[in-house]
C-alpha cells in the first residue's frame, strides 16, 4: 500500500504542472512595446521552466518525504493558498499598496509573528517592493483607486 505522502506528491506535481503550463501559456498574451527586446513574458515563462521541472520530478519519484504533515500545518498551508489567491484578486480594484500591505501582514501573521512584528514588518516589505518594481525596475503597478 502506497503512503498518502506518495499520492499528496503526485497530486502536488499534477497541480504545478498544471500551473506552469498556465502561466507559459499566459506569458504570450502579454503585449511587448515596441522595440523592446525582453518584454513583460519573459518572467512567467522563467518561472514556468523550474516549476515544470519540479511537477515532473514529484510525479516521477514522489514519497520523498514519506511523512504528511499535521492538521495545524495542512491549515495554515490552506490559509497561506487563501491569502495568496485574494492577493491576486484584490490587487487591481485595490491597487498594490493596500492589497500588498494587508497580505504581507497576514502572511508574517501565518509564520508566527505577534501583530506588532507583523505590522512593522508588512509595511516594511510594502514600501520595499514599491520602491524596487516602480523605481528601480521600472514595472508600473496598480495605483490607489480614486
Amino acid at each position: 500500500m502506497r503512503s498518502p505522502a506518495v499520492l499528496g506528491d503526485r497530486i502536488a506535481g499534477g497541480v504545478l504542472a498544471i500551473l506552469a503550463l498556465g502561466a507559459w501559456w499566459h506569458s504570450y498574451t502579454f503585449v511587448t512595446g515596441f522595440m523592446y527586446v525582453v518584454g513583460p513574458g519573459v518572467f512567467p515563462r522563467l518561472v514556468s521552466v523550474p516549476l515544470g521541472l519540479l511537477s515532473v520530478y514529484l510525479i516521477i519519484r514522489p514519497g520523498f518525504n514519506q511523512r504528511w504533515p499535521e492538521r495545524t500545518a495542512l491549515l495554515r498551508q490552506l490559509s497561506l493558498l487563501i491569502v495568496l489567491g485574494a492577493y491576486a484578486a484584490f490587487l487591481e480594484p485595490w491597487g498594490f499598496l493596500p492589497a500588498t500591505l494587508l497580505a504581507t501582514i497576514l502572511l508574517i501573521r501565518l509564520f508566527g509573528a505577534n501583530w506588532k512584528q507583523a505590522l512593522s514588518s508588512g509595511a516594511l516589505l510594502t514600501v520595499t517592493l514599491y520602491l524596487l518594481f516602480e523605481f528601480a525596475l521600472g514595472i508600473p503597478l496598480p495605483d490607489i483607486p480614486g
